[in-house]
């Protein structure tokens, strides 16, 4: 597999070679952090313990240590998973005083490899939004275009990447909470098949049962597509992964430019379009159709199995505001699951003809800061988004392209792929087969060159 080299990937080679400590590369982050407070990305962070192990770490170099496979690489983690002495609130006041005693597995193993955790990144109240900002820390703001949004829920970690102050950010998608950030921000996102990256505690709580916390998912986002494969091999389970095929025939791509006639605006659309076009004069690519993949039935099916798992935490009047979309009774969500089970068979038999399906991200760029007409909990409600002079409601226009793959738990590349004329960046999923992720990988790096 072919990529060319990045940042991370010099800075590990080079403190190999001795040719630059692990301290100068965290001085110099640190002071990006503080040239680009006013973004509010990374919200908590220990200035002396991340210098002291920087030092450390140079000195066990120098002394002939093993330093591991990430000496060099600065990572930041999203605010909902535990870094040992930092605090993990989630946005959420509840647990401002919540400092976990250890670091949670993904965690560990990235420390394992000699990565230095520079800090916690910004995320919407219990990661229940595609825009970043709650009542402890505030607002994060677009890295480039500070009016925008940077995307949501994992945006503190994607304006972090993009201003440089880390390589990677370790943080988790359910709806598009990788995916959209990256999107917006002109990063790369991945989220592997289901249970592929092992799921500890959440800080504010997993979704019950086994289905809908399957659909939750640890991510990696990143500046480069190696530095996602090389974290990538580091936090996954290997066991669950099949090994990189050997294709010697040529690359089978779908695409869909509107997930079963979901809005889209005119400049992602043409930048989308021209993008599927440069592809289509070197593989063989098609578009798909509702009967290869019904769209509609997946994004239904998502929102009830979603509405039925919070019905049995919330009071009885906040279910009767909901009306029918928040059934808590057992059969409608077994009925469901089985819905579910149909649809991840349709994917499935799509994905066997076909080694990656494209489609856009979200219906527009990243968007103006909005703020909520209402909350019901940590849930803001919000007025439409305008695609081009159409109004679309907020959920459909930032998740009605995500759930859909949500719900099958594929695994998932996002690349940048251009920008609207205002300059505001553009990428599309990358959607592979099932557990097969070092597949998806190799066609992400071969289709982003």
């Amino acid at each position: 597999m072919f990529f060319l080299e990045s940042k991370m990937i010099w800075q590990i080679k080079n403190v190999k070679e001795k040719k630059i400590t692990v301290l100068e590369i965290v001085k110099e982050r640190l002071s990006l952090l503080e040239r680009h407070k006013s973004c509010n990305a990374v919200i908590c962070y220990d200035k002396k313990a991340v210098l002291e192990q920087a030092a450390e770490l140079d000195n066990s170099i120098k002394e002939g240590k093993s330093s591991g496979k990430l000496a060099g690489a600065i990572i930041t983690v999203k605010d909902n998973l535990e870094v040992k002495g930092l605090s993990a609130t989630a946005g959420m006041k509840k647990y401002i005083n919540n400092i976990p005693s250890q670091d949670c597995d993904v965690v560990k193993k990235l420390r394992d490899e000699g990565a230095i955790i520079l800090g916690k990144t910004n995320m919407p109240a219990g990661a229940m939004d595609m825009q970043t900002f709650n009542d402890i820390y505030g607002r994060t703001n677009h890295p480039d275009f500070p009016e925008y949004t940077c995307g949501g829920s994992s945006g503190g970690g994607a304006a972090a990447i993009k201003l440089g102050i880390s390589d990677a950010d370790i943080g988790n998608d359910f709806m598009g909470s990788i995916r959209v950030p990256a999107h917006f921000c002109g990063i790369y996102g991945m989220i592997g098949t289901d249970r592929i990256i092992p799921l500890e505690n959440i800080v504010g709580g997993k979704p019950y049962g086994s289905t809908m916390s399957d659909i939750l998912r640890i991510g990696i986002q990143a500046s480069d597509l190696s530095e996602l494969h090389l974290l990538f091999t580091i936090i996954a389970d290997e066991s669950k992964i099949f090994p990189l095929k050997q294709n010697s025939g040529q690359l089978k791509i779908a695409y869909t430019k509107d997930c079963g006639d979901l809005p889209i605006s005119k400049e992602y659309a043409t930048c989308f379009t021209d993008f599927i076009e440069g592809l289509s004069a070197k593989y063989q690519v098609n578009e798909i159709n509702q009967s290869d993949f019904d769209f509609q039935k997946s994004r239904e099916c998502f929102l009830k199995l979603l509405y039925g798992n919070m019905s049995v935490s919330l009071p009885m009047i906040v279910r009767l505001m909901t009306g029918s979309k928040m059934s808590n009774k057992l059969k409608d969500y077994l009925n469901e699951e089985e819905k579910r089970e149909e649809c991840l068979a349709q994917l499935d038999k799509l994905m066997a003809e076909y080694d990656i399906l494209l489609t856009p991200v979200t219906a527009t760029a990243a968007f103006l800061h909005k703020s909520p007409v209402k909350t019901l909990g940590h849930q803001a409600i919000y007025d439409d988004i305008l695609v081009d002079d159409t109004k679309v409601p907020y959920s459909v226009a930032n998740m009605g392209y995500t759930t859909p793959f949500s719900l099958t738990a594929n695994p998932i590349i996002v690349i940048p792929i251009g920008k609207t004329p205002k300059g505001l960046p553009l990428g599309l999923q990358v959607v592979g087969r099932r557990m097969h992720e070092y597949d998806l990988l190799k066609y992400a790096g071969i289709i982003a060159q």
